[in-house]
């Protein structure tokens, strides 16, 4: 059963507004602040009780408590209702932090801290065992972002039950969990990065110091070595920087970086014969043909009717691509006031491969090159094709069609372009507009590669007018006006 609750309703002791046997409720939780929701269909008879932002109380997977998720955007049709709920820790986007800067705090005082100065009273109870001490500036920051941060600079896990949050050292515990290749990984899709190993590492530090010994090794090898060279900034002081405590610094930012990236970044989706009793967080040891990897579950699908997990994903990295293209999109909203649109589409694409490209498979063939979202090639839906008669990208699998494409007549075909400087000689066009045009306003600029004729700019004006302005245009001035007095009089006959 779920239950519904009015938006501000903290006791659920009783059945709410009303008890509801639903078709469907299943709850995805995933490690830390990555997301954790229910996705539930009802009768359309409780139409009148499913509302946006009131609270549906489940009882869920991991916690004794009932736990309780806003519900969001409901959609009707004539025999049931669609919702998906977020757990109400997400609600601290809600919550806004003007200039809060924690400075020289463990993770229990820094958490404190944010939650007494948000700009409306906080709903939550905060606690965390993390002692570690650091400094964090947030000017307009809303809570939830406050909290990300913290994740990564102090380096917790959160954890919520209802509107209790907690940062943690850990979640979740090792039982030996144990899965081997070939053995019991029947219903496993496995995912591998190994791009950032390295496992000889060439370390240069600040003024490009290198330590005595050059190279360092981890205990982890493979049948070929992984060496890297890697610069590393330093956090000393100016008045610190003697070459001895460089090298200190230097050696052992060297041997955390391999303690890190020794291994594989790998990712298991488990879709049959799963562990029942697994939690967030905990340990799952991978007997890998190279190497016995440690990995943690760091997502599963639980149906709350059936009380099984349907899907559970450990490894030890995330591999959750819409997670990182959200905080992209986060990061670009926040300056993109600032910006062009050039630069802004710039920003956008940098961030979208830096981040997207450690992602995917390359698979070549004969005739061309893949790069793919999943193996085999008939199973991918993101694909990018190289080949000799063009480069193309098709969102709809490997036969395409390929809404983005530069093929070998000179074509290209893309649904969206930025340019600064577009030099052409010829534009064939259907319809031209500025992104910054106003009646009156200069909505386009031609740079012609004219000794006689530097920059022409239209201006139209809130009668559909054009008139030219710019450079040396004598020449061109009286086909402008022509132009003008054609476009007016069929703007009038089309009236």
């Amino acid at each position: 059963m779920i239950k519904i609750f009015n938006a501000n309703d903290r006791d659920f002791s009783t059945n709410g507004n009303i008890a509801i046997k639903p078709l469907k409720c299943l709850e995805t939780k995933k490690k830390s602040l990555n997301g954790w929701y229910i996705e539930v269909e009802v009768d359309i008879k409780y139409k009148n009780y499913i509302e946006q932002d009131k609270l549906c109380v489940v009882k869920t997977k991991s916690k004794i408590k009932p736990q309780a998720f806003r519900i969001d955007s409901p959609t009707k049709t004539s025999t049931t209702i669609k919702f998906t709920a977020n757990h109400v820790m997400f609600d601290a986007k809600n919550y806004f932090l003007n200039d809060v800067r924690p400075t020289d705090k463990n993770g229990q005082n820094a958490l404190s801290y944010i939650n007494e100065r948000t700009d409306k009273t906080s709903p939550f109870v905060v606690y965390s065992n993390v002692q570690s001490i650091n400094t964090a500036y947030f000017i307009r920051k809303n809570l939830l972002k406050a909290w990300e941060t913290i994740e990564e600079r102090w380096e917790g896990t959160f954890d919520a039950d209802n509107w209790n949050i907690s940062l943690l050292n850990k979640v979740g515990n090792d039982n030996g969990e144990v899965v081997a290749y070939k053995k019991n990984m029947q219903g496993i899709e496995i995912f591998e990065d190994w791009s950032n190993v390295v496992t000889r590492i060439y370390p240069a530090g600040y003024d490009g110091v290198t330590i005595p010994e050059k190279f360092l090794e981890s205990e982890i090898q493979y049948e070929r070595p992984y060496t890297k060279a890697i610069d590393f900034e330093t956090n000393l002081e100016d008045e610190e920087r003697t070459e001895a405590k460089l090298i200190t610094e230097l050696r052992e930012n060297a041997k955390k970086y391999l303690e890190t990236n020794q291994y594989p970044r790998v990712s298991y989706e488990v879709t049959s014969n799963i562990n029942q009793d697994m939690e967030i967080g905990d340990t799952i040891h991978v007997k890998h043909p190279l190497v016995t990897l440690l990995t943690e579950v760091l997502e599963y699908k639980h149906n709350i009717l059936t009380k099984k997990i349907e899907t559970l994903v450990f490894g030890n990295y995330t591999r959750d691509v819409k997670q990182k293209f959200n905080n992209i999109k986060e990061s670009v909203k926040t300056i993109e006031k600032k910006l062009s649109s050039q630069e802004i589409a710039i920003l956008e694409q940098t961030n979208l491969i830096n981040t997207l490209n450690k992602q995917g498979y390359v698979y070549i063939d004969d005739n061309e090159i893949l790069i793919l979202d999943t193996l085999p090639k008939e199973n991918a839906k993101n694909v990018w094709r190289f080949g000799l008669g063009g480069i193309g990208f098709s969102s709809n699998g490997y036969e395409g069609p390929f809404e983005t494409a530069m093929t070998m007549d000179g074509r290209i075909n893309a649904d969206f372009i930025t340019t600064g400087t577009l030099d052409a000689s010829r534009i064939t066009t259907g319809i031209l507009k500025s992104a910054n045009y106003k009646s009156g306003v200069s909505g386009m600029s031609i740079n012609l590669a004219s000794g006689v004729i530097d920059t022409v700019r239209f201006k139209v004006n809130a009668a559909g007018e054009i008139t030219c302005t710019g450079g040396k245009i004598r020449r061109f001035y009286n086909r402008c006006k022509l132009f003008s007095e054609w476009y007016s009089s069929t703007r009038r006959s089309r009236q």
